[in-house]
């Protein structure tokens, strides 16, 4: 199986006494079969509505329904299911981008659970064709409405209504008022925990979404996309996959996949700007019985001590049995990704490779018995003295249902919109960037908890001779701290999962530029050191480490880290049965505890 984990029957390791739930998510549609008739827990919520184009309205949050992990005043009744009956689970797609001018955003489409349907979210309103063919024919309401465009004053005023058709308790809310002339601002999208803000004095912003922790822990979903306008500022994406909407000439800011957030708004209407599409929706079905489904997946199952969680993103068949088998094996893990590049001419630092583990005393993996896949992930690219200033992220490594995310890129030098440091496990610095300051990349970039990793520093601003160091594990990258000195890389984590404390995932420093002679920012622990007269500093293979900042003269930006993948195995429950591949791969005995060690420096399986 694709990344490892468990596919077959299911062991609840448990007493008898305590019955573990078993959870499934879709991220596209799919079935499953109910093993008794119980009732099943639920959280439906369908993709949300793409922004509006021209001064337009962001687009509505997909529909949010839920039976409970949620706020205790929108939770419904869980949902009976028959032992033996297969139920078609369908995820809503977010709305599609409009390819023209001056027009509505598509809505997103239902999601279905047996009798539960979340309707998909309302486009938001485009500029002077607020409707398609007539003002009768509105498409921008749905499960959370989408926000009014503002060109036309006729329509100015004119929401999308949210909870559409009506449920109890509602699904969603309506979206945000557009604003009155001369200016002209869009409102944005509803969300499922409140309504989009009104256009004016700068676009409004999204409706924010809600939490829910079916999946074990807390995510928001279905938040509202942000409204655009042409001067001013954009609309912000409501928490919960929201996109923000844009001003000037940008491009609306897509919804989050598998969120059911609403697309941002486009600002202008010509062909070259466009709006951001809705985020596709997501279907999560728990309950104390077993569930078999043919979902496409690429996560395993996952147990957290009382739950059986089944995230689905790729293709793959998952089936989840009732009868017994051989007993979960539980490790502790380190499992750290790629740190990220760095760019060229004085370029911020390479985020450090994200960072999770569960040594000493965290959560630890459940994993099956036989052949688990394990993912090392690659350091990203330095950029080189020519060619494209696109530095490269990190690549994630993939342990269980643990993943960790590549470190963001640094910065590339002087390179306008290049400049910005990436997001990702931790984030990129800004670079030198002729007088401004741009900004950094965020750490811990899909969110976990406890987080992966830390944002990278700014820049000096003007003059822009220093960059911003990438962000590490343990701390934050460094803002250079004067026009003559770099910021430092975020400082790693000391982890002794393998009988030594070492240390990994730091962030890399930021490049010098001038004046010469002054040093690049310091690299922290496994993270590469900026340069003030050349090439960048890689980070330190096999930690995470990001790379360097390159210094000026187009000095080139160094390469991060590879990662790497350490799981414990306790002596009691596999004496002498663990094995590693391929050979480069290691596996060692802790004294005195008998532990297996097994490091993986390559991608490659663990057979326990």
């Amino acid at each position: 199986m694709a990344n490892g984990g468990i596919i077959g029957p299911v062991n609840t390791v448990n007493p008898a006494s305590c019955a573990a739930a078993k959870v499934t998510t879709f991220t596209s549609s799919g079935t499953f079969t109910a093993a008794a008739t119980v009732d099943a827990d639920y959280l439906v919520v369908a993709g949300g509505g793409a922004g509006g184009r021209n001064y337009a309205g962001g687009g509505g949050a997909g529909g949010y329904r839920s039976s409970g992990f949620g706020p205790s005043p929108l939770q419904g009744s869980a949902v009976p299911v028959t032992a033996g009956t297969s139920y078609t689970i369908t995820v809503g797609g977010g709305g599609a981008q409009r390819p023209t001018s001056s027009q509505p955003g598509i809505p997103g489409t239902d999601s279905i659970f047996s009798t539960i349907t979340s309707t998909g979210g309302g486009g938001g309103g485009g500029g002077d064709n607020q409707y398609l063919g007539s003002p009768t024919a509105v498409i921008n309401s749905g499960g959370s409405g989408g926000g009014a465009g503002a060109a036309n004053p006729a329509y100015r005023t004119v929401v999308g209504i949210g909870n559409t058709p009506p449920v109890s308790p509602p699904q969603g809310n309506t979206g945000g008022v557009a604003s009155s002339a001369p200016v002209y601002f869009g409102g944005g999208g509803g969300g499922a925990g409140a309504v989009g803000t009104a256009g004016g004095p700068s676009a409004g912003a999204g409706g924010v979404g809600l939490p829910n922790s079916i999946s074990g822990s807390a995510v928001f979903y279905s938040g509202g996309g942000g409204g655009a306008g042409g001067s001013g500022g954009p609309g912000a994406g409501g928490n919960g996959g929201g996109g923000a909407g844009s001003n000037g000439s940008a491009i609306g800011t897509a919804g989050t996949a598998n969120t059911g957030g609403g697309g941002g708004a486009g600002s202008q209407g010509g062909t070259s700007v466009g709006a951001g599409a809705g985020g596709p929706g997501i279907v999560i079905v728990k309950s104390t019985t077993g569930l078999s489904t043919d979902s496409p997946t690429n996560a395993p199952v996952s147990f957290d001590g009382s739950n059986y969680i089944a995230t689905f993103k790729a293709s793959a068949n998952l089936t989840i049995g009732t009868a017994p088998a051989a007993g979960f094996v539980q490790v502790d893990y380190l499992v750290i990704a790629g740190g990220g590049g760095a760019g060229r001419e004085i370029s911020g630092g390479g985020g450090a490779g994200g960072y999770r583990t569960s040594f000493p005393g965290g959560t630890k993996a459940y994993v099956a018995p036989g052949v688990t896949a394990v993912t090392v992930g690659a350091g990203g690219n330095g950029v080189p003295t020519s060619g494209p200033d696109n530095e490269a992220p990190g690549t994630d490594s993939i342990f269980s249902n643990i993943t960790s995310t590549g470190g963001g890129a640094g910065g590339g030098g002087n390179q306008g919109t290049t400049s910005v440091g990436c997001s990702g496990g931790s984030g990129g610095g800004g670079s030198a960037n002729s007088g401004s300051q741009p900004q950094a990349g965020q750490g811990n970039t899909p969110p976990t908890s406890p987080p992966q990793g830390n944002p990278g520093g700014l820049s000096s601003g003007n003059p822009a001779n220093v960059a911003g160091g990438g962000g590490g594990a343990g701390a934050a990258g460094a803002t250079a701290p004067s026009p003559s000195a770099s910021g430092a890389g975020g400082a790693g984590l000391a982890n002794s999962i393998t009988g030594a404390s070492v240390t990994r995932g730091g962030g890399g420093g930021g490049g010098q530029g001038y004046p010469s002679g002054y040093p690049g920012g310091g690299g922290g622990p496994g993270g590469g050191g900026g340069n003030s007269g050349n090439a960048g500093q890689p980070g330190t293979v096999n930690t995470g480490g990001g790379a360097g900042g390159g210094g000026p003269a187009q000095g080139p930006g160094g390469a991060g880290g590879s990662g790497v993948v350490i799981v414990r195995i306790p002596a009691a429950a596999a004496p002498g049965s663990v094995a590693v591949a391929p050979g480069s791969n290691s596996l060692a005995t802790d004294s005195p505890t008998g532990d297996k060690i097994a490091t993986f420096t390559v991608s490659g399986t663990l057979t326990v």
